[in-house]
């Protein structure tokens, strides 16, 4: 099980998913920029889970199974939200993040890694036969994500902005 702070927030970080079942857990994701949160609750069975996730595919570089990239970080979640009594026709999927942020002088966003981090985690769900139920995808801002495991409520903090439920 993942560390929790004494005000409960667990912080998900640049590759990595979690998961709880605990009501006063606040599953978060610090500065995501380009990266993108994948958020899932199961209202019934009242567990939570979020991957944060930084590149498209894994294209055979990972040895081992690795949340830090799409592809790996879907089927991961939802396997480890299973394992804690959630149904996958139940989940309430939620996505923020995948901001162009760097932008080169003469490239035109080139890399565009944001956009194919949306795309990948959304043809990653797709593949799971799942919805989303939310996003706040894009733009060229930093956002950070928070939710609430008691009652699944996810809320997106975007850099300069007012903080927006999903």
């Amino acid at each position: 099980m993942a560390v929790q702070t004494q005000d409960g927030t667990m912080v998900v970080g640049l590759g990595e998913l979690k998961v709880s079942k605990e009501p006063s857990t606040v599953l978060m994701c610090l500065g995501l920029g380009s990266c993108v949160c994948v958020a899932c609750y199961d209202p019934v069975a009242k567990v939570g889970g979020m991957a944060h996730v930084v590149l498209p595919n894994s294209n055979g570089r990972a040895l081992s199974p690795n949340p830090k990239y799409a592809d790996m970080a879907v089927p991961m979640l939802f396997e480890e939200l299973q394992k804690n009594g959630a149904l996958k026709t139940r989940m309430v999927i939620r996505l923020a993040g995948g901001a162009e942020l760097s932008k080169a002088p003469g490239l035109d966003n080139a890399f565009k890694i944001g956009e194919k981090n949306q795309e990948a985690v959304k043809l990653a769900l797709s593949k799971e036969g799942v919805k989303v139920k939310a996003e706040e995808l894009g733009g060229g801002k930093g956002r950070t994500v928070r939710m609430y495991v008691d009652t699944g409520r996810v809320v997106v903090t975007t850099a300069g902005s007012e903080s927006k439920e999903l």
